[in-house]
């Protein structure tokens, strides 16, 4: 092909370029890149759920330890309910040869456990694990305000009980408690790093437990029961029992012992939420730090969704402190 062809094929295809700009066509564009799904402001309004694994509290001890001591020997819980109802007789000569045959006895009622009371001691052990778990094992719902500048509010709302693969959500209202409330400062990296300023709140840990106690354990136990006096005295057949008694020591009424076996099932009641009580006089708190991954799902710079959040820092009482096993939360923008 000669020099002037080329030129001439050149010169054709330049004018039909020219031509198909003059009639509006143009070369299609490439592709657009998907929008980031980093966010660029951390602000808005999130739905958040946490959930923190915490060791025992000293000031909680003595509220567990009550329910351990009803089930860590070998003839209990049967031994620990002779001994205590036994211990609740009126001094006398019943009440001192009942204490010597007290571990005859219990070996007794053990092996006639199943027939006397075939509920109690799985539901003793079930009320003793229920309380551990709701000791170490804590949820919240809560709601997290972010401001454009980063300042912000995180508000607990609700706490989520898991026992026996069943989960409650109480809202602290329905308990008579106020939300709790914490101020915090909040960063956005450009990696979608979404970081929350350690705070500090009060932790009302010992109307948590009680309210753990009544709305999620005992129900895994006894759902006819609305507290724990009552759990007790449905899973155990106080006259029967005293029957078994009576007949076993050769002394005492059947009466006797039942008005003592009630009683009993009464002051351990007591004696458990009494110590729950009281562990709100040590005043703990707890303070934490908080990161999680942000995603702008819809491609408008906001910050949709909180993942694999991690929770750090310590629950205290005063000076004291006691680090958090493990805590984790997740969240989602309220729109």
């Amino acid at each position: 092909m000669s020099s002037l062809q080329i030129a001439r094929r050149h010169a054709l295809v330049s004018f039909a370029f020219v031509g198909l700009i003059a009639c509006g066509d143009s070369l299609p564009a490439p592709d657009a890149a998907p929008p980031s799904t980093v966010p660029i402001s951390p602000a808005g309004v999130f739905a958040v759920t946490s959930t923190l694994d915490l060791r025992l509290p000293p000031a909680a001890a003595p509220a567990i330890a009550t329910l351990t001591a009803a089930t860590d020997g070998p003839d209990d819980p049967t031994r620990y309910l002779i001994d205590r109802m036994i211990g609740s007789l009126p001094d006398g000569s019943v009440k001192a040869i009942a204490t010597v045959a007290a571990p005859y006895i219990a070996a007794y009622i053990n092996a006639r456990l199943v027939e006397i009371a075939p509920r109690f001691v799985a539901g003793i052990e079930g009320i003793a694990t229920g309380i551990s778990r709701i000791a170490t094992h804590l949820g919240t719902l809560e709601t997290l305000q972010v401001g454009d500048d980063g300042t912000g509010v995180r508000t607990i709302t609700a706490v989520r009980f898991e026992v026996g693969g069943a989960k409650t959500v109480v809202p602290l209202a329905d308990a008579g408690l106020a939300d709790i409330t914490a101020a915090v400062r909040v960063t956005l990296d450009a990696t979608g790093r979404f970081a929350i300023s350690e705070h500090a709140h009060d932790l009302p840990y010992g109307a948590i437990l009680r309210l753990g106690l009544v709305r999620a354990v005992i129900p895994s136990v006894e759902p006819a029961a609305h507290d724990l006096a009552g759990a007790l005295a449905r899973l155990l057949d106080c006259d029967r029992l005293a029957a078994v008694v009576a007949d076993g020591i050769g002394l005492g009424s059947a009466a006797l012992y039942a008005h003592a076996c009630r009683a009993t099932m009464t002051a351990i009641a007591s004696e458990i939420e009494g110590r729950i009580a009281a562990i709100d006089g040590a005043a703990l708190g707890i303070e934490v730090a908080g990161s999680a991954s942000a995603f702008d799902d819809n491609g408008d710079g906001r910050a949709d969704e909180l993942r694999a959040g991690r929770w750090t820092g310590a629950v205290y009482t005063g000076p004291d402190r006691e680090l958090i096993n493990a805590a984790s939360f997740s969240g989602a923008a309220a729109r």
